[in-house]
């Protein structure tokens, strides 16, 4: 919400209001650091549209579960799913080439099937297992000696790495919102409430499969297959496949599509960007991510504590060192408050890198390196107020100028790309008024 209310007060972007805190030059590090988590993650979730792509093939041609598999075992992953995945890609495909504003009908047909289907596989998960099961009352069991404050700041980062990326895409979308106090009651509702309910239904659904099958399993669509429904198998393939696209887009490929359009404006736009993402995203091998629980978690703890750092500082900028007072226009001129040194703000780079520093043995770990003792562990919250600490501090030791908050349109700089959306109602008073 700190952050979505910037792009909703000022109609900029994230590559644009980086320049703020890193400098007209920095910023280009911040988006490059996002952009290749977006591209990263749009793989990983197009390889779970395929794996729902599968579920629904499966359904309907059971003889798709005997596909022969000519890959090794060490590949992590089957004939089949690489076949799904590309499937996928091409399903997708379309959908990147709509604007932002006309996907809106798409997000409101998801708010509102998704929590049905939510909603239905909860009820099932108690009744199959006759209540919430044995994973909501089985003791805590810790492995290997770790601090059960080192566990628990684990699963809060694995909870928070798929939504660390929304965290700094939000001015991308909330720059478009009709007035400000619209972003906080939506992500209010949207992602403290839903978020957390999913969780808590992701649970109970495990614990069920536990009861029922006496598998346990992370993933849901595994838990489809054991179904004995094949209607219900597709339809449940059906909705996380449409959940998966709608999450690919708002989180992963317009992010990426302003962040690539930033290095290079004069060749790539909105749509060049998104289907750049699509293709890119092929090169980062998502099965070698999902293959395993420990190897997903790890990997959405390891990104997440980068864009942790960024994050930190970005409010810390804003809310707290410039208390809310953002020159728009200085964003856009290259000698202005926001060049710093030589384009850089050395501050901001200094507080990133103490950010993620305090993980980095736990990200080690993760990785598959030894001697790394048990109490290192990698989080999000952890990076987040260490950077944003630091970042406070080096302000206070030498501040830097905070001009006056200017936050009109400005015909010919800032600017608003047709293929995207309209301009907002509010900046378009702005600009009637300064007529």
């Amino acid at each position: 919400m700190l952050d979505g209310y910037i792009g909703a007060m000022f109609g900029i972007n994230f590559p644009v209001f980086t320049r703020a805190s890193f400098g007209m030059r920095g910023s280009y590090f911040a988006v490059f650091v996002r952009g290749v988590v977006a591209c990263i993650w749009f793989g990983t979730q197009s390889f779970q549209g395929g794996q729902c792509l599968q579920v629904m093939i499966e359904a309907i041609w059971p003889s798709f579960e005997r596909f022969p598999n000519r890959l090794p075992e060490s590949a992590h992953v089957t004939s089949a799913q690489l076949l799904c995945f590309f499937l996928f890609i091409l399903v997708q495909a379309p959908l990147l080439w709509l604007k932002v504003s006309s996907l809106r009908y798409m997000f409101m047909a998801k708010t509102i099937i998704m929590p049905i289907f939510g909603l239905t596989l909860f009820i099932w998960a108690l009744v199959a297992a006759k209540g919430f099961g044995p994973t909501f009352s089985q003791p805590t069991r810790i492995k290997n000696g770790t601090p059960a404050a080192v566990v628990f700041l684990q699963c809060v980062t694995t909870a928070i790495g798929p939504k660390a990326t929304l965290a700094l895409n939000m001015p991308d979308f909330t720059r478009y919102a009709k007035y400000p106090k619209q972003v906080f009651w939506t992500q209010a509702v949207g992602l403290m409430v839903l978020v957390t309910m999913c969780g808590v239904l992701g649970a109970t659904v495990t614990s069920a499969a536990q009861v029922v099958y006496g598998v346990s399993t992370w993933n849901p669509l595994e838990v489809a297959k054991l179904w004995n429904n094949r209607a219900a198998q597709f339809f449940a393939g059906l909705c996380w496949c449409f959940a998966v696209i709608g999450t690919n887009i708002s989180a992963n490929s317009v992010s990426f599509s302003n962040d690539i359009a930033l290095w290079f404006p004069k060749y790539i736009n909105v749509r060049r960007g998104a289907y750049l993402c699509c293709i890119l995203s092929i090169a980062t091998t998502p099965w070698n991510i999902q293959y395993s629980a420990k190897s997903f978690s790890s990997f959405l703890g390891g990104y997440a504590l980068f864009l942790g750092a960024l994050v930190g500082i970005i409010i810390t900028d804003f809310w707290i060192c410039r208390r809310r007072s953002l020159d728009v226009r200085a964003l856009y001129k290259k000698h202005d408050v926001h060049h710093f040194t030589a384009g850089f703000n050395i501050r901001a780079f200094i507080a990133f890198f103490c950010g993620i520093a305090p993980n980095m043995p736990g990200l080690a770990a993760a990785c598959g390196a030894s001697g790394v003792p048990n109490g290192a562990s990698l989080s999000w919250l952890v990076s987040t107020l260490v950077a944003g600490l630091v970042y406070w501090v080096s302000f206070k030791i030498k501040p830097f100028e905070i001009s006056p908050s200017q936050e009109m349109y400005m015909d010919g700089v800032e600017g608003y790309d047709s293929s995207i959306a309209e301009i907002p109602q509010h900046t378009k008073q702005d600009k009637e008024v300064e007529a």
